[in-house]
């Protein structure tokens, strides 16, 4: 699939310029329609500090409000700059609601791109945005490092393989960028002391890539309970790779959105683009 539209998170963080940056790039080479989306809270949580008083929050809203209305105005500029369609939107409500309403806007476009949580404005819940687009949008999301790469659409690309309906759905909603990719290694980890016939089958998906275009190696890695995420990470920079494709997962049906280990390691450590989907 190609990417019509795309929606990128963009606040006064110094990652938040990487991050626009690296979305810029991406819908120009895509070709396609870029929103950019700023916050500004109506009203603060007790998360922003019990030493914020009541005659102060004028103040302070206006002072966000303002900082997103200027990251905007950069977002803009940047889009022009590059020969990009672009428009911007600053939403605004309460912060507990921005992810569901930032979600709920992501449905209507092709792919989301939100920064690592550790790098994001603290007045908004990050893991909170990134768990919601992950498994509530119905959508990829793109996560960009804070100091991303020049987009490699025709580098390496690491595909995590596990068999997961999670996996499947990511390696499709990627073809844009496993299509071009000079090399696509399928990785596949092989928990110790398991059974060769109790590993992911691969030649199924190696033989539907195919028939995409693409031709892919496939690398299988031992790897422990506790590990995959930094294993993921560890052989992404030995085979020197670009991007890492994977699906994402949360740790129990039974909860809404928690992060599940692997996915969470990838998202604070990875130094490279994480294309995720669920």
């Amino acid at each position: 699939m190609s990417f019509n539209d795309i929606i990128v998170y963009v606040d006064g963080t110094e990652a938040s310029k990487a991050r626009v940056a690296f979305a810029v790039s991406l819908a120009k080479k895509q070709d396609a329609y870029l929103v950019g989306v700023a916050f500004a809270p109506k009203g603060l949580l007790p998360l922003y500090g019990a030493d914020v008083g009541f005659a102060d929050m004028s103040g302070v809203l206006q002072g966000v409000k303002a900082q997103g209305e200027a990251a905007l105005e950069s977002f803009k500029t940047s889009a022009a700059a590059a020969g990009v369609n672009a428009e911007d939107r600053l939403m605004q409500g309460m912060s507990e609601e921005f992810s569901h309403d930032f979600a709920a806007f992501a449905r209507q476009v092709d792919l989301t791109i939100l920064g690592q949580p550790r790098d994001g404005d603290p007045l908004i819940g990050q893991y909170a945005l990134v768990e919601r687009c992950l498994f509530a949008s119905g959508r990829p999301v793109m996560i960009a490092p804070a100091a991303p790469a020049e987009i490699a659409l025709e580098g390496t690309i690491v595909a995590a393989w596990d068999g997961s309906a999670e996996a499947a759905r990511a390696f499709n909603d990627a073809l844009t960028f496993l299509k071009p990719a000079k090399r696509v290694v399928l990785l596949v980890g092989v928990m110790e002391g398991s059974r060769e016939k109790a590993e992911p089958p691969t030649e199924d998906m190696v033989a539907h890539l195919r028939r995409h275009g693409v031709t892919v190696d496939v690398a299988r890695v031992p790897a422990t309970e506790g590990d995959i995420g930094r294993l993921l990470l560890s052989q992404a920079k030995a085979l020197q790779a670009d991007m890492i494709v994977m699906g994402a997962f949360h740790h129990s049906r039974w909860r809404e959105l928690i992060l599940g280990g692997v996915t969470l390691t990838m998202l604070e450590e990875a130094t490279i683009p994480l294309f995720m989907a669920h």
